[in-house]
């Protein structure tokens, strides 16, 4: 699991409809050509005032953040993984409340994973994210990865990537999410679908990539990164930041520049990375164990949770190169 890979393509579709297409991460769209103008932002108005998108900015419209949130803020929403030449990255996030509708072949395990991340990014953004029976706004689908390209409509998918998100914008409201194709690999280990399904809903929500190893967003394919699935606190921090009312959607990097100050002395970090996946040889059964620097670490063969530190009941443990029942003595 430790080998997921992400890949992000974008595609601008117009006029009828503004499409960033992504592969396991990133989101970023942007405006088709010609629709908008671009914002005005940091534009002295009277008195020398600061103006984001034509609006005078108030002293108590600013947030104050940390120089590490503001710099995680900035690469999680405004930084493109696949630039898009002459167009400028903007925020993008919902109005509406998203709607999801399941097709493919999803296990159970996966149909309460998308109920309970739903749950997650609901709290998180403030939309309610809830999965129907019918047509919804947000399609996820379970297929194999050789299918990919076909259900997404693209030639250029990465062959090991393990989830794609294709985000639609309204093409009449600048920044604005209205939709989104999701599609997940059904041929990868329930494990690891949990986080691709967590990861995925990211994206939908505006999220792009994030290079903290232990953040969900985390799009890396690195060994390092953490297995974990549920939003880590820097996560939920910069989620909340985005749908934040005192923020727009299609805000520019020097508008949100405007608003995010980075005057607190307190806030989020970059956590560690404190769990690995590893596949006992021979049996290709598959254990969560604790990554420290320990000689020898625990593990549990429950992956249908994620374990709370410290491991209760270890199933067996590691040395980092095998694995055994119990500790050596």
């Amino acid at each position: 699991m430790g080998r997921l890979k992400y890949q992000v393509i974008r595609r601008v579709v117009a006029p009828a409809a503004v499409i960033a297409l992504l592969a396991g991460c990133g989101t970023g769209g942007s405006t088709a050509a010609g629709t908008e103008p671009t914002p005005a932002a940091n534009r002295a108005g009277p008195g020398g005032a600061t103006k984001v998108l034509g609006r005078r900015l108030e002293r108590g419209a600013t947030i104050a953040v940390t120089p590490y949130e503001q710099q995680a803020f900035l690469e999680l929403t405004l930084t493109p993984a696949t630039p898009t030449a002459g167009r400028k990255p903007i925020l993008e996030r919902w109005q509406g409340n998203p709607t999801i509708h399941l097709s493919g072949d999803p296990t159970p395990e996966d149909l309460i994973q998308v109920a309970e991340s739903a749950r997650r990014w609901s709290a998180i953004t403030g939309h309610a994210m809830t999965v129907v029976t019918g047509p919804g706004t947000v399609d996820m689908r379970f297929v194999h990865r050789a299918d990919f390209g076909r259900t997404i409509h693209t030639d250029d998918v990465d062959p090991s990537a393990v989830g794609l998100t294709r985000v639609t914008l309204d093409p009449k409201r600048r920044g604005v999410i209205n939709g989104a194709l999701v599609v997940i690999a059904d041929d990868d280990i329930q494990v690891g679908r949990n986080r691709t399904i967590d990861h995925e809903l990211g994206h939908v929500v505006g999220l792009q990539h994030s290079t903290c190893p232990a953040s969900l967003m985390d799009g890396s394919s690195d060994g390092a990164r953490s297995v974990r699935w549920m939003p880590t606190a820097l996560d939920v921090r910069i989620g909340a930041l985005l749908y934040d009312p005192r923020l727009q959607p299609g805000l520019t990097v020097s508008a949100v520049g405007a608003v995010l100050t980075p005057t607190a002395t307190e806030g989020v970090t970059c956590g560690p990375v404190d769990l690995e996946l590893i596949r006992a040889a021979g049996s290709g059964r598959h254990y969560l164990c604790v990554r420290s620097a320990d000689v020898e670490r625990p593990c549990t063969a429950d992956l249908t949770r994620e374990p709370t530190l410290p491991i209760v009941n270890p199933d067996a443990w590691t040395d980092g190169r095998s694995l055994s029942s119990r500790p050596h003595r």
